[in-house]
């Protein structure tokens, strides 16, 4: 059921609709600002953003650990509670191949009514819809009866979510608080939550033997690191799992990526004694670490046995599987404003992918892990960003932030 939009409401919509050039041009100057995760520090685009919303009237900070590597925090206002919380990350993920672009990857080009570029729908659109939404507050106070909006946008999310300089420094620092968050990633699906990452590298050791001789061909002496390891591979690969029975996850269930980065061997001729080798693990919220390794272990023990070889294992990545409540709040709030803007029933889901959701969530911030702007290829050859859908965003996120702020 829609709710009818109030005149302050109305107003909010309309002057999100006068900004749509403005928002254009910003959300290029981010793609054209490079923040590729290993390559560039997010330093250059956190300056970009703290600079444009001081210009605007916000307050603005950057601050972290690194200098090079910091977050921005931007506000509505310097006092009050913060409401509604938008997140946003800094950093994007490789180009590719340029050339297989129709749009160079860092121009922010237009065409179609789209703006193209890495990081267009992952955040940077996103970011630009959240930081824009925050200016129509300040332009209306009126909207925000009980406390104040931020943005925060946060460094090196597509390293693993681990969050170290970004939600939980922020945390550590006093400086995350929020009724209720948005990721502000792409889509208007209401993603409450999304599946849990596990990434371990493994270790395969064997004995180095000359390939041509006795020994070996005997098997007296010598057992083969990369095919002890191969063979332990195609056991976690193969490991049978049941989809979820949780709420929202039961089109998932937990897969084992193996092998998606390996090296071995030192020379031709002889029989490797060392394998290195890296493994993805998707889990839904069945599934904790130590379950999880319990299978691993298991698969461990089987082929060493098998193959005489011996393992090692280290834990890189742990993010959980995360849900927030669907009837928080926020669920509710953004729910009627999609409602109400776009005249569509938004769909409930959690994404098979993990962000920093989690973080929040654990943190007793009720999230909604993706909503954003329109468009699509994020880790892609041609993202782009639907460019209507920015101003379209950034009034969702108003209103959202108004309706939350008059919930008690």
């Amino acid at each position: 059921m829609t709710t009818p939009i109030t005149a302050l409401e109305r107003q909010l919509i309309d002057h999100a609709a006068d900004l749509r050039d403005e928002m254009t041009a910003f959300c290029a100057r981010l793609l054209q600002t490079p923040s590729v995760n290993g390559v560039h520090d997010e330093r250059a685009l956190a300056l970009v953003i703290a600079e444009q919303a001081k210009a605007l009237g916000l307050e603005a900070q950057v601050v972290g650990a690194n200098p090079n590597r910091p977050n921005v925090v931007i506000s509505t206002s310097s006092e009050g509670p913060t409401g509604l919380l938008l997140i946003g990350h800094l950093d994007t993920v490789p180009a590719g191949d340029e050339a297989a672009w129709s749009h160079p990857p860092f121009a922010g080009e237009q065409a179609d009514g789209k703006l193209y570029g890495r990081g267009a729908v992952d955040t940077k659109g996103g970011m630009t819809a959240a930081l824009y939404a925050l200016w129509l507050l300040k332009q209306h106070p009126e909207a925000l009866p009980n406390g104040r909006v931020q943005l925060i946008c946060v460094p090196d999310e597509e390293s693993g979510a681990t969050g170290t300089l970004g939600i939980k420094w922020l945390h550590d620092n006093g400086l995350l608080e929020g009724k209720g968050a948005i990721y502000a990633y792409s889509d208007d699906l209401i993603t409450l939550g999304h599946r849990g990452v596990l990434r371990y590298k493994l270790v395969c050791r064997g004995q180095a033997v000359h390939s041509g001789s006795n020994e070996w061909q005997n098997g007296t002496a010598g057992k083969n690191a990369i095919t002890g390891m191969a063979r332990l591979l195609l056991e976690l690969e193969g490991q049978p799992f049941e989809y979820s029975t949780t709420p929202y996850f039961t089109e998932f269930r937990p897969i084992i990526t193996a092998g998606t980065l390996i090296q071995g061997g030192v020379s031709v001729n002889i029989v490797p004694d060392t394998c290195e080798a890296f493994i993805d693990i998707r889990i839904t919220p069945e599934f904790d670490r130590l379950r999880m390794e319990g299978v691993i272990d298991g698969c461990i023990a089987r082929v060493a046995a098998e193959r005489g070889v011996t393992f090692e294992r280290e834990l890189l990545i742990n993010a959980s599987a995360a849900l927030t409540p669907d009837d928080s709040p926020i669920v509710r709030v953004l729910e009627s404003v999609v409602r109400d803007v776009k005249g569509k029933e938004p769909k409930r889901v959690v994404a098979g992918p993990a962000n920093e959701g989690y973080l929040l969530i654990e943190r007793s911030i009720p999230t909604i892990c993706g909503f954003g702007p329109m468009g699509e290829n994020a880790h892609a050859i041609d993202e782009y960003v639907v460019i209507d859908s920015l101003p379209q965003t950034a009034a969702i996120f108003a209103l959202t932030a108004a309706r939350l702020s008059a919930v008690s």
